[in-house]
C-alpha cells in the first residue's frame, strides 16, 4: 500500500541572488496550472523565498506575498553597505599601493573611533554588505509562527571554514581541481524560533557580500557553495528524498546548470530549466540585479518557461488520463452489456 508521501510533491528552489525573481513566474504559472505543493527546499535566495512560501496560509496566498515582495526589491533594492567593512577594504588597499597614505590615516581613524576594521581575509567574513535590509524584510513577509502550521521547509547550508578558506574551495571546484565539501541541510521547523530566521539567512550568506552567521558553535554561509560541481547544495533535493518525498518539481538559476536527476534514479524528477538565457549581465551584476530593468523580466520568464516544462507534461498526463478513463467506460459497458446478454439467456434458458 502506498503511503500518503507517495503522492507528495516537493519543491526546489535553486539559489541565484537577484535572478530568484524568476521563482514568481515560476509559482504564479504552478498555481494556474492546478500543481500542488507539500514540501519545499531551497537554497540562498531560494531559502528565503521558501520561507515566504512556506509560511503563508495558501499557496495562493505565497505566491501574492512573493509577487508584493519582488516587486518590491525592483524600486527598492535590498543592498545597504556595511561601511566599516568597506573602509577596511580600502584600508587594506591603502597599505598596499603606493600613494595611499591618506586611506591609512582614515583607517587609524576609523579604528580610534572603535570601528571594526578588518583585513582582506576577515573581510570574506564580515562581508561588504550588511543584511540589515533582507531583516527588515523578513520582518514583514515572513511569519515564523505561521510557519509551524506550514509546509515543511528545508534549507542548504554550508558550514564555513574561514571566509578566504571557502571562497578558496570554491574556486578550485569551478576549476575541476577538487570538489567543494557538501553542503548540509536544515528543517527549519525543527530548529528553535531563535535560530530560525539565521538559518535562512546563512543559505543566503553570499562569500564577499554577506556576513556569515553563528549556530550551535559553527558558522555556516551561503548553502550552494556546497558541492559545487555538480550544484548539491545549490539544488537541494537530498531532503525532500530523504523525507520521503519521490515526487520533484526542482527550478534552476542558472544557464546550463551541471545538476542533473539521472543521479536520483528513484525520483520522479520535473525540471523548469531555463529555455533562454536567464543571464543578463553576468557573474555579480546578476546576482545583485535587483532593479526594475531585470526583475519583471525575470518572472515573465519563470512564467513562461513553467508553463513549457510543466504545462507540456500535464497536458500529456491529462490526455494520457482521459484515454484511460475512457477505455475503463468503454470497459465497463462492455461488461455491461455482457451481463445483459447473459440474463437474456438465462431468462430464453428458463422459458424453454
Amino acid at each position: 500500500m502506498k503511503s500518503q508521501s507517495d503522492f507528495a510533491v516537493g519543491l526546489v528552489l535553486s539559489g541565484g541572488g537577484a535572478k530568484g525573481a524568476y521563482h514568481v513566474g515560476v509559482l504564479k504559472a504552478l498555481l494556474e496550472l492546478g500543481a500542488r505543493v507539500d514540501a519545499i527546499a531551497g537554497a540562498s535566495i531560494g531559502a528565503l523565498n521558501g520561507a515566504i512560501l512556506a509560511s503563508a496560509p495558501s499557496l495562493k496566498e505565497g505566491v501574492e506575498r512573493m509577487d508584493e515582495l519582488w516587486n518590491t526589491l525592483a524600486s527598492s533594492p535590498p543592498l545597504a553597505p556595511n561601511f566599516p567593512a568597506y573602509l577596511g577594504l580600502l584600508v587594506e588597499v591603502g597599505l598596499r599601493v603606493k600613494g595611499f597614505d591618506h586611506l591609512v590615516k582614515l583607517g587609524n581613524i576609523a579604528r580610534d573611533a572603535g570601528l571594526k576594521v578588518p583585513m582582506i581575509g576577515n573581510l570574506l567574513d564580515d562581508g561588504l554588505l550588511s543584511s540589515s535590509p533582507l531583516h527588515r524584510l523578513m520582518d514583514v513577509y515572513f511569519d515564523p509562527d505561521a510557519l509551524d502550521n506550514g509546509l515543511p521547509l528545508y534549507v542548504s547550508v554550508f558550514k564555513s571554514r574561514g571566509g578566504l578558506e571557502d571562497l578558496l574551495s570554491v574556486v578550485m571546484a569551478d576549476s575541476g581541481l577538487k570538489d567543494s565539501p557538501a553542503s548540509e541541510f536544515l528543517h527549519i521547523q525543527k530548529l528553535p524560533k531563535s535560530q530560525q530566521k539565521d538559518a535562512l539567512l546563512a543559505s543566503a550568506a553570499i562569500p564577499l557580500l554577506f556576513s556569515h552567521r553563528h549556530m550551535n558553535d559553527s558558522i555556516y554561509r551561503d548553502g550552494g557553495m556546497g558541492g559545487w560541481q555538480r550544484m548539491q547544495g545549490n539544488t537541494p533535493v537530498t531532503p525532500l528524498l530523504q523525507a520521503g518525498i519521490k515526487t520533484l518539481l526542482v527550478t534552476h538559476l542558472s544557464d546550463g546548470s551541471l545538476w542533473s536527476r539521472h543521479d536520483f534514479p528513484d525520483a520522479t524528477i520535473l525540471e523548469i530549466r531555463p529555455q533562454s538565457a536567464i543571464q543578463r549581465e553576468g557573474g555579480f551584476k546578476d546576482l545583485l540585479g535587483f532593479d526594475p530593468r531585470k526583475i519583471p523580466s525575470w518572472m515573465e520568464q519563470g512564467y513562461e518557461d513553467t508553463l513549457q516544462c510543466v504545462g507540456r507534461v500535464i497536458d500529456v498526463t491529462t490526455a494520457r488520463n482521459e484515454l484511460r478513463l475512457s477505455e475503463l467506460t468503454l470497459s465497463d459497458s462492455d461488461n455491461q452489456f455482457k451481463r445483459l446478454d447473459q440474463n437474456l439467456s438465462e431468462a430464453m434458458a428458463r422459458l424453454r
